[in-house]
């Protein structure tokens, strides 16, 4: 077995998520799962092989840092054009426009764009 991380501060963003999943459960891990693309998947996978074991403060300092962030978020906005900066932060340009105009629609486009 891998030695025991002690210091929260030396955890990695993958390591981070990697304890999260873990310790989630199958059910909701696997809802997140589904949501990736085959090499955020590996990355992960990867980052959960080699975790090696986590005191329990550990854990609880990663979920009190998540409730952290949301609380900190000050709630959230849902909009185009707050999807669009998110995914412009994690896909190519192509990838966000081409999910964006499938989400527009017709009404995202101008008349000489619907010609």
């Amino acid at each position: 077995m891998a030695r025991a991380k002690d210091d929260y501060r030396s955890l990695s963003g993958p390591q981070r998520a990697a304890a999260f999943m873990l310790s989630i459960g199958p059910t909701q891990s696997g809802t997140l799962f589904e949501r990736m693309d085959d090499e955020e998947i590996r990355e992960l996978s990867q980052a959960m092989s080699s975790l090696g074991s986590l005191s329990s403060s550990i854990v609880e300092r990663l979920f009190v840092e998540f409730a952290d962030q949301l609380s900190g978020a000050g709630g959230l906005v849902g909009s185009h054009s707050s999807t669009e900066r998110l995914l412009t932060g994690a896909l190519s340009e192509d990838r966000v426009n081409a999910i964006m105009e499938e989400m527009r629609g017709p009404a995202g486009r101008t008349m000489w764009d619907k010609l």
